[in-house]
């Protein structure tokens, strides 16, 4: 059994209205789709894990929810200030149909989570027959651009890059290479990222190590693309 890792990046008129959101606000890093139900045909329903300002981005987000017409309700959960929960039932027409014929119509298997990027782009694992993979990248969208970031036989037990990391880790990461850590010459100090994460100059130094440890274990586990 094998499994590819996509990364599909949607033009803005065909992303979901909420995946724009993640796009034209800095509140929001990402969003993790981790559970979704089609059993009823009227509408989909979903479990998304938000990664970004929970007091600022939370009140954005919900608000950017509102208006979107085929919302029939959601429900928010904070976790801490830097993520929360969002449980959401949406009209089955439309975006959420495309969702349903992505995950449902196949015989493929979606591995969650899925993560929506601030880049427009789409980062799932799907895994199952080598030929149903091949028919999936035949049979995507002309206008999505794609890209198979791994290809390899499926082990569950490998950590899934999208969750390769602890949500502080990615934020110490983010900032890190915003603030030019990793430039040659290095722009930035272990202080100054621990001081815009707000932790202590330890705590940011023993993030950053983990964080590079795991990257280099994701790097020598992966396989090479067929």
């Amino acid at each position: 059994m094998r499994y590819l890792q996509l990364q599909i990046y949607f033009p803005p008129e065909l992303r979901h209205p909420m995946h724009q959101f993640l796009v034209d606000h800095d509140s929001i890093r990402r969003a993790h789709l981790r559970h979704w139900n089609f059993s009823n045909p009227e509408y989909v329903t979903t479990l998304f894990h938000i990664v970004g300002d929970t007091e600022e981005g939370s009140e954005e987000y919900t608000s950017a929810l509102d208006a979107v017409e085929s919302v029939q309700e959601y429900e928010m959960t904070a976790i801490d200030d830097r993520s929360f929960y969002v449980y959401v039932q949406e009209s089955a027409h439309g975006f959420a149909s495309r969702l349903r014929s992505l995950l449902t119509d196949t015989e493929l298997l979606v591995v969650p989570p899925m993560e929506y990027g601030t880049d427009g782009a789409l980062l799932f694992e799907v895994t199952g027959q080598q030929d149903a993979l091949q028919g999936l990248l035949a049979n995507l969208p002309d206008q999505l651009s794609v890209t198979v970031n791994r290809l390899g036989e499926y082990d569950a037990y490998r950590e899934p890059q999208a969750t390769a990391l602890t949500d502080r880790q990615r934020e110490v990461l983010t900032v890190a290479r915003e603030l030019g850590y990793y430039e040659i010459p290095r722009r930035a100090s272990v202080q100054e990222i621990a001081d815009e994460v707000g932790c202590s100059k330890s705590t940011a130094a023993d993030h950053l190590r983990k964080v590079e440890a795991r990257l280099v274990t994701l790097y020598e586990d992966r396989s090479e693309i067929d």
